[in-house]
């Protein structure tokens, strides 16, 4: 008995202290752009924390940001404002944004979404499928996807309004 006591509250510790993050993966300690490979980017259908859903293949002919976060991540907290604000600004010029949070609760996704009112399509991905098919090792991390469907960038970490402004500039310069 006192050996299961001792794992249960190992387990309640681990869980406090990774936020509910997977071991091995949580917030991102190194930012900036990474190197990856231009390819198709998995498609996925993701259920709106308004009940609707969203598939990343109805989206061709736009550049997306697709944002991997949680409500409880500091540096997902520091760059909230800053997607919302960028979203707002690029309406109707061929961009759409997805949020999707991971490692979270409903509820505390809800919160998060109203606290920083975040307008554009957001969803949990609370089987996980989502964050595996786009190798997401930790939070924040924003893929860029080109009018094409192809993975055209990969940041890991926040952005501010300047850098997300630069990126999306340049793919819908490189669109026409």
């Amino acid at each position: 008995m006192l050996i299961v006591a001792a794992f249960f509250s190992l387990l309640g510790w681990a869980l406090v202290h990774t936020g509910g993050a997977p071991v091995g993966m949580g917030v991102n300690k190194v930012y900036g752009e990474v190197s990856i490979q231009k390819k198709p980017a998995p498609n996925f259908t993701l259920r709106l924390l308004d009940g609707s859903s969203i598939t990343l293949a109805d989206l061709k002919g736009t550049v997306v940001l697709i944002d991997f976060w949680a409500s409880w991540c500091p540096p997902c907290r520091d760059e909230a404002s800053a997607l919302a604000q960028v979203y707002t600004e690029y309406q109707g010029l061929g961009v759409e944004f997805i949020g999707i949070s991971i490692w979270d609760r409903l509820g505390d996704a809800e919160d998060y979404v109203q606290h920083f009112e975040i307008t554009y399509p957001t969803g949990l991905d609370s089987e996980g499928t989502i964050l595996v098919d786009y190798a997401v090792r930790g939070i924040p991390e924003k893929f860029f996807i080109d009018a094409n469907g192809q993975m055209h960038a990969k940041y890991i970490g926040p952005s501010d309004v300047d850098s997300l402004r630069e990126s999306l500039n340049q793919m819908l310069a490189g669109r026409n």
